[in-house]
């Protein structure tokens, strides 16, 4: 066989190529299969690995799970969120938010849930040899109608989309020329699945919690009937690495000085599963796609994590681009009219999160006290519209 026949064999071809099998990327394979696409995830890593340990999915990326036909099974995965208390470390209850009221109005508590385990489900929804693992995008070249992607495999794939679904370091956005900077919030952070724990009493077992204390943080709550995900930040230089007895101590010295009576989420946590991650958004791009490549999720904006939003985004932005890709085709318009779309609810979300990033850390004791008066007396219309602004998916899917 000619060396032109090997190459030809090792060509795929397909309508909308997807580079990252993270919840984003699968979220979008789901919608655009649904709507009769024929889908290729490529995925650098070499099995199903979700790196993380908890993620709660709010009301808006719940509202995309029921569209696409299967938010029960996220529910009977998870573990609903009933109340949310956020606290100081000294005074205690700053503000508490009732999901279930929530769940009234746009149709869906917080389900907390493992990252692992979203992932699977995702996954389980998706046709049969639907992501190529220990895979990734080498180079693209746009023609015409057309994005050929040369891959690590040594195979190429023509498609009429690429979508760079593969986060905060993403290599499809470094690929289209779209830029990207990195901003340091200042803060790093550690998260861990604590096993087994007996944390909080029945009749709490379904409230969240977050308190905040001097330049640091803790929150948590259950993701099924017998694990707790917790996390936790803290002020530090951008970079810092730790092993894992620096890690386990430092957890510890905060959990003892801050918030002694939630040691047992640490006592219940494996030193190995304690992650460390610097926290970081990005400078919002001036565009989030070249041509006929774009970019979703953390790859396009990724944000702080002060609002539990980060995941939803990357699942609205899914729904949302299947949507444009099915009234307006596989072409450039359709990525024009989803940045437009997205970019309103998106660039609020980033700078929102990044200004609560920077009052929970506060270590002045008068700041900290006004801050949380001015927070109690938040009136609650404001809130309201906070609310309506994070969980309503009007301003994303409504077209007219």
């Amino acid at each position: 066989m000619s060396k032109a026949g090997v190459q030809e064999e090792t060509k795929a071809i397909c309508d909308v190529l997807i580079q990252g099998a993270g919840i984003g990327g699968l979220t979008l394979a789901i919608a655009l299969q649904q709507r009769g696409y024929k889908v290729q995830l490529v995925e650098r890593s070499a099995r199903l690995v979700e790196v993380g340990a908890g993620i709660w999915m709010a009301a808006n990326p719940m509202q995309v799970f029921a569209r696409l036909g299967f938010v029960e099974k996220i529910i009977e995965a998870g573990w609903a969120v009933k109340l949310v208390r956020l606290q100081d470390w000294k005074s205690g209850d700053i503000l508490t938010t009732n999901m279930s009221k929530i769940a009234m109005e746009y149709g869906f508590e917080t389900i907390a849930i493992h990252r692992a385990v979203l992932q699977r489900l995702l996954f389980e929804q998706l046709q049969a040899d639907s992501v190529l693992f220990d895979c990734e995008v080498q180079s693209v070249t746009q023609s015409g109608d057309q994005v050929s992607a040369s891959l690590s495999n040594g195979s190429s794939c023509v498609a009429a989309i690429i979508v760079g679904a593969d986060g905060f370091n993403s290599q499809i956005r470094r690929m289209a020329g779209l830029g990207g900077v990195k901003r340091y919030s200042g803060s790093s952070s550690y998260r861990a699945i604590a096993r087994g724990a007996d944390i909080l009493p029945a009749e709490a077992e379904h409230d969240a919690y977050e308190i905040w204390a001097k330049g640091c943080r803790v929150g948590f709550s259950k993701i099924n009937a017998d694990d707790y995900y917790w996390y936790m930040t803290f002020d530090a230089p951008a970079g810092g690495a730790s092993s894992e007895s620096e890690r386990i101590t430092h957890a510890e010295t905060l959990f003892r000085t801050y918030f002694p009576q939630w040691i047992r989420l640490l006592e219940n946590t494996r030193t190995e599963d304690i992650l460390r991650t610097d926290i970081s958004d990005l400078k919002p791009l001036a565009e989030w796609a070249s041509g006929r490549v774009g970019l979703i999720g953390d790859a396009a904006h990724a944000t702080t994590p002060n609002l539990g939003q980060g995941g939803a985004m990357a699942v609205e932005d899914a729904l949302a681009l299947a949507d444009m890709f099915e009234e307006l085709g596989l072409n450039e318009a359709a990525w024009k009219r989803f940045e437009q779309l997205r970019r309103r609810k998106v660039d609020w979300t980033v700078s929102t999160s990044w200004s609560i990033g920077k009052i929970c850390h506060l270590r002045n004791p008068l700041f900290c006290s006004l801050r949380n008066i001015a927070l109690k007396k938040t009136p609650d219309g404001v809130t309201q519209k906070q609310l309506h602004r994070i969980y309503s998916l009007h301003s994303t899917f409504n077209r007219s």
